[in-house]
């Protein structure tokens, strides 16, 4: 998989804390921003870890 993407299993003990529905792929080089008020709801949250070294090659940093 590309370095600034990351898959989360529904199996791996991060996606179980997560609220996660389905395994999911966070593409940190598709990145837009939103209004908060399109927010419905928030499903759950990840460890940032991964997501920052994701962000991190997508940036350039």
């Amino acid at each position: 998989m590309h370095p600034s993407r990351v898959t989360i299993s529904l199996n791996a003990a991060e996606a179980k804390q997560s609220g996660l529905l389905t395994d999911s792929v966070v593409m940190t080089d598709n990145l837009a921003t939103i209004v908060t008020s399109v927010v419905y709801r928030v499903i759950g949250s990840l460890p940032t870890a991964k997501i920052d070294e994701a962000l991190k090659s997508t940036l350039g940093l």
